[in-house]
């Protein structure tokens, strides 16, 4: 474009390349622009950004004479377009053009070039034609050979996230990490602006969002991943996330007015892929929107970007990959996890307690061991019916997991009958102690309704830590254990520590004296 307007002087170009946004039709949209609006006026009174403009390439006349690949007038001596069904159609006049020069190579367009009259007011003599002929040819060899470099160089990329999700997570039996971590990786992969992973129930034939990532602020995320907020779940056929599960074939929409906004912020484009095992459906990934760079190399909304056939490709096999290894996943959790609460067994906790205990060992690192227990449940059971206890028991599960910070290792289990577990690596008692005051807080705080009725409870927590207080799992658990019944005989509903000997509520304030005789016997 540069040479063509300094040779001529014309007041304004595009170029415009074929593009595959729109699956099953070559579009070209203008890639480059000079002199020309930003951005194009729309029939329903709004604007687009000129970047966005697309012609579709049909058998009508315009196209014949393309197909040639000869430069030719689209306007006559008078400035009316020759080319009138075409022109009102496709709103030819928003490029303002005089000449168009096709960008053909090996038989197939690649692009149009298109100029505007001149600065003096005339048009592009038809003498020049020869010269833009030969522009033409070497610009589109250029262009098809950067277009195959950087297409050629993205495979390669996608290529080397595939490899490294799967020799990441090949060895990752944790569920919710892998829905997370495959998400997440896509997300970034394809500079999407939000994901999100939905699994089938196979019970009620719906998909539920599991793990969301992108641009959403943190608490929402961690609550939406954690089970914490419900979300909406959809039938098969039902939106773009239910016709991808239900056809089983990926879907890409790149024209937001084709797309359905149902929610606040706009949806400029979106990518949709199944999660398949065998024949059947077990989920589809979900990609909205793209990101850019801005100056302060901060990510913010790409309104003009838009996924290629390669985002879908790598979304696909991220996809592929995660099928099988949720699968995996699927039956180990099955064997650790506790059927009523979904937290982790007792097994997987005495598994898990012993290679801590091992990295403690290993590295002087504390591992801080919280026990909590539901007050007077047996009462509570007595009283209210067992299916009220079983209510009470997920909701207590759901508050303590809410409380694993983001970006930690904590780890929750229930132990057994009302009994529930929080492992909390590379944590000293006293952040323990803090972190636990917040879930009995929490726990205190909740209404739990069932069958109409309102109904509360509280817990006590016993906390010890190891290297500290001990570097067995039967001795770090047992001084727990110890701080737990303190807690209920003390009255219930709080926090005791495990400390040098004394099992301290949190908050008290501590004998000084008492405490520094305590660390002298056990030092001699």
């Amino acid at each position: 474009m540069s040479v063509v307007r300094e040779k001529y002087g014309a007041v304004n170009s595009t170029v415009m390349l074929r593009d595959d946004l729109e699956p099953g039709r070559n579009y070209y949209r203008v890639k480059s622009f000079s002199g020309l609006p930003s951005e194009f006026p729309l029939s329903d009174g709004t604007s687009e950004s000129l970047y966005m403009y697309k012609f579709p390439q049909d058998n009508g006349l315009l196209w014949q004479i393309i197909r040639q690949g000869n430069v030719f007038s689209v306007r006559d001596l008078q400035r009316d377009p020759r080319f009138d069904t075409a022109w009102n159609k496709w709103h030819l006049d928003i490029l303002q053009s005089d000449i168009w020069c096709p960008l053909i190579k090996n038989g197939e367009v690649l692009g149009i070039l298109t100029l505007g009259e001149k600065q003096d007011g005339q048009q592009i003599s038809e003498d020049e034609f020869p010269f833009l002929q030969e522009l033409a040819s070497i610009a589109t060899t250029n262009v098809d050979s950067t277009l195959k470099y950087e297409k050629n160089q993205t495979i390669l990329r996608n290529i080397q996230a595939l490899y490294d999700v799967n020799q990441q997570l090949a060895n990752v039996n944790d569920f919710k990490r892998l829905c997370i971590e495959t998400l997440s990786t896509a997300v970034e992969a394809v500079s999407a602006q939000k994901g999100n992973l939905m699994l089938l129930n196979k019970n009620t034939g719906k998909l539920e969002i599991r793990v969301v990532w992108g641009n959403i602020p943190k608490n929402v995320r961690d609550d939406i991943n954690n089970g914490i907020t419900a979300t909406k779940s959809f039938n098969l056929g039902e939106g773009i996330a239910g016709q991808c599960a239900a056809q089983r074939t990926p879907i890409r929409k790149n024209d937001k007015n084709s797309i359905e906004q149902v929610g606040k912020n706009v949806v400029y484009c979106i990518c949709c892929v199944p999660l398949m095992r065998g024949d059947d459906i077990e989920g589809v990934i979900v990609m909205t929107n793209k990101v850019r760079s801005n100056d302060d190399d901060v990510l913010v909304l790409d309104r003009i970007g838009r996924f290629t056939e390669e985002d879908v490709s790598l979304c696909q096999g991220l996809a592929d990959q995660a099928a099988v290894n949720l699968h995996k996943s699927r039956l180990y959790n099955k064997s650790i996890t506790d059927q009523m609460t979904g937290l982790y067994n007792t097994r997987h906790f005495e598994d898990t307690l012993k290679l801590q205990l091992e990295h403690v060992r290993a590295t002087g690192e504390p591992l801080s061991l919280a026990v909590s227990d539901i007050d007077h449940f047996k009462k509570f059971n007595d009283t209210h019916g067992h299916k009220a206890g079983d209510a009470v028991l997920q909701t207590v599960a759901r508050i303590m997991e809410s409380c694993i910070r983001p970006g930690s290792s904590d780890l929750v289990f229930r132990y057994g009958g009302e009994e529930f577990c929080m492992l909390m690596p590379n944590t000293e008692p006293e952040e323990a102690a803090e972190l636990m005051e917040t879930y009995r807080k929490k726990v205190e705080a909740q209404i739990v309704n069932h069958e109409g009725e309102d109904m509360s409870v509280t817990v006590s927590i016993g906390i010890s830590c190891g290297p500290k207080d001990s570097l067995d799992q039967k001795g770090i658990f047992e001084k727990a254990d110890e701080c737990l019944y303190v807690a209920k005989d003390s009255g219930r509903n709080q926090v005791n520590t495990y400390f040098q000997g004394l099992k301290l509520r949190y908050g008290e304030k501590v004998d000084v004296t008492l405490l520094k005789q305590v660390i002298q016997n056990n030092e001699n």
